[in-house]
């Protein structure tokens, strides 16, 4: 993705896009689907997840696919937030999608948004750390919520307890076990000093009671120790072989734990970078090579998936409700999940974005 392009992509005024829907753009899309990583009548399930929110709402729009020789399956879709995205969901936006989204763990993710608003200034300002991601095979999209957290930043009120004792009932809709909560702080707390940037998923659509842990900068030698005081029972031999494989090839290697009433002994390993989705794309981040490749020799991938994954990158601009659009073709990053007796599963995270082009950015494709 050529820098002159991104710059040249502005953001437009949210009246102009309110009439635009994410789905928009994806008929355009359908010819470069890939087949190796989709199975066929994705598009229905992809449309129909997009179809809820305007452009305006949404930084990212992703696909979450499993690699792997068998049949490609359905993708389940990823949305990052904008400010406005945000205020939408809290109800705190002129658009309303109250109705269209109905009661359930909408209105739950609705009071989430509230208190995300409330507890940080300006509002929303971090909106962007925060992620929703649509389980298409249910019978309508059913959400989960990923959201960075970091207690030690001063300008926010989001401390252990918060997360504990208001997001953790909100969020689950009924009190937690006890357990689930003692668990969790004591996850938090057992971190080094150093290690302070999370991220807290909560699978609503899922029945069981437990909370997703993501840990980005734990030291590589303080990975084992953490599990020891943690108590996670997984395999140390076979998590060690997937960190040392992809540390060469990233930034660093983020640590993937669902904790409930016990430390669950499954656990995800997802390499990745420090900078921004756009400015790493395979074509300026030859790690992205090293990881894909490491993906083939561990068994965990196809080489027509690598070359599907490499081919999806690029961008065209597209017109939509009379508005001009950079539509930007991405990959965000890879993931194993390692599960005791059974064989280690590998997802890739890709997707799109939308960018409003002014008159004079018209010409930049």
């Amino acid at each position: 993705m050529s820098g002159n392009v991104l710059a040249s992509a502005g953001r437009g005024s949210i009246q102009d896009e309110a009439a635009v829907r994410l789905d928009s753009s994806l008929e355009r899309l359908e010819p470069l689907l890939p087949d190796a990583l989709m199975a066929p009548g994705s598009l229905p399930r992809i449309r129909q997840a997009a179809g809820f929110f305007p452009v305006f709402a949404v930084d990212f729009f992703g696909f979450e696919c499993r690699l792997g020789s068998g049949p490609p399956g359905l993708p389940d879709c990823a949305l990052n937030l904008t400010p406005d995205g945000a205020r939408l969901l809290a109800g705190r936006h002129p658009m309303d999608l109250s109705g269209e989204l109905g009661n359930g763990a909408w209105s739950r993710l609705r009071g989430f948004y509230q208190q995300w608003g409330d507890t940080r200034q300006p509002a929303y300002a971090d909106a962007g750390c925060t992620w929703l991601e649509l389980d298409t095979s249910a019978g309508a999209p059913a959400p989960n919520l990923l959201f960075g957290y970091w207690p030690r930043t001063p300008d926010s009120q989001r401390s252990p307890e918060w997360l504990a004792d208001t997001i953790l009932p909100l969020l689950l809709g009924r009190p937690p076990a006890p357990r689930l909560r003692h668990n969790l702080l004591h996850c938090l707390e057992a971190c080094p000093p150093e290690a302070g940037d999370f991220q807290i998923g909560f699978m609503l659509s899922r029945p069981v009671q437990a909370v997703r842990l993501c840990l980005f900068d734990l030291p590589p030698g303080e990975v084992f120790p953490y599990l020891e005081r943690i108590g996670w029972g997984g395999s140390r031999d076979e998590l060690g072989r997937y960190l040392e494989a992809f540390r060469p090839h990233a930034d660093f290697v983020g640590l993937h734990l669902d904790i409930g009433e016990e430390i669950y002994p499954h656990a995800g390993v997802e390499p990745n970078f420090n900078a921004g989705c756009w400015t790493r794309q395979p074509q300026t981040e030859p790690r992205w090579h090293g990881q894909l490749e490491q993906l083939l020799e561990l068994g965990l991938m196809t080489e027509e998936q690598r070359r599907a994954l490499l081919g999806w990158t690029g961008h065209d601009k597209v017109v939509l409700e009379g508005r001009s659009f950079l539509l930007l073709r991405g990959l965000s990053h890879v993931k194993v999940v390692l599960r005791p007796g059974s064989r280690p599963l590998a997802k890739a995270y890709f997707g799109i974005a939308h960018r409003p082009l002014d008159a004079s950015a018209g010409s930049a494709s």
